[in-house]
């Protein structure tokens, strides 16, 4: 038997699109998104990840995003200006 997906927003009546963006060919010279969600060694965490990505991809620019408070969902404005600014994005948590 299938258990049903829950939605870890809180927001199980809001329609979501999970389709998946294809996978860039290449990490090359690809702006990074660092969404930090405000606890604790976040922002270390992802700039460790960021340093490995372009160690080992050879990626471009780093930008770094905050969520407004890390018991929320991120804020669609960030999500906008994610989407608009860079290639890729990774999140993570600290603490």
């Amino acid at each position: 038997m299938r258990e049903p997906l829950l939605d870890p927003t809180g927001d199980a009546g809001q329609e979501t699109d999970t389709t998946l963006t294809a996978r860039p060919a290449s990490l090359r010279g690809a702006t990074i998104g660092l969404l930090e969600n405000t606890k604790p060694n976040a922002v270390p965490f992802l700039r460790a990840i960021a340093r490995e990505l372009g160690d080992k991809y050879g990626t471009g620019e780093i930008k770094v995003f905050r969520k407004g408070y890390f018991g929320h969902p991120v804020e669609e404005s960030v999500v906008n200006r994610m989407l608009h600014n860079c290639d890729f994005a990774v999140a993570g948590i600290g603490d």
